[in-house]
């Protein structure tokens, strides 16, 4: 017998789509610092090149890396997992589900919360930065995030798509089997 596709259709959009309306969130809202930098004159060539350079690196380490080499490719699988499942309350966290924090391996799951953590610490910092730095900060995270976001889309359309996950979605072994 053969396994459906996607049984519950709309975990992943409710997965996704809540991870990628809280990315574009971010994305408008870190636009307007950084472009509020480059509208008030304050972007000079050192802080011009500083921020190509600083691009360039976000892009690559978070947007293509991090985003698209390894949490857009698990997440569909996790969402593609989960939509396979009988309904239950990891359908209702669907989002946290996706980005492995509930339901996954200790090590995984302490790695997520970490990087949750992380990136909280990161922007509480970056806020604290006088402008033109910040809007060169934000100017290159908002690439990242825009390189991501896409990555997430496309892998998760895929996955919805074809069925196939890409990559192991990293599941305890009783999450792994659904319950009748």
């Amino acid at each position: 017998m053969s396994e459906p596709v996607v049984r519950h259709r709309w975990v992943f959009y409710w997965g996704a789509g809540a991870i990628v309306l809280s990315l574009f969130d971010a994305i408008v809202r870190l636009a307007r610092v950084a472009w509020d930098a480059r509208e008030r004159g304050l972007m000079r060539p050192a802080m011009l090149v500083f921020t190509a350079l600083w691009t360039l690196v976000i892009v690559y380490g978070e947007g293509y890396r991090a985003f698209a080499g390894i949490l857009a490719p698990r997440m569909a699988s996790r969402l593609l997992v989960l939509s396979r499942q009988p309904l239950g309350w990891r359908h209702v966290l669907a989002p946290a589900y996706a980005l492995s924090l509930v339901t996954t391996p200790p090590r995984r799951l302490l790695s997520a919360w970490m990087m949750l953590l992380g990136v909280m610490s990161a922007i509480l910092i970056v806020r604290k930065l006088p402008q033109p730095w910040r809007g060169s900060v934000d100017f290159g995270v908002v690439c990242a995030l825009t390189y991501g976001t896409l990555a997430i889309v496309s892998a998760c359309a895929k996955a919805l798509r074809t069925g196939e996950s890409v990559t192991d979605p990293e599941l305890p072994l009783q999450a792994q089997e659904p319950t009748q």
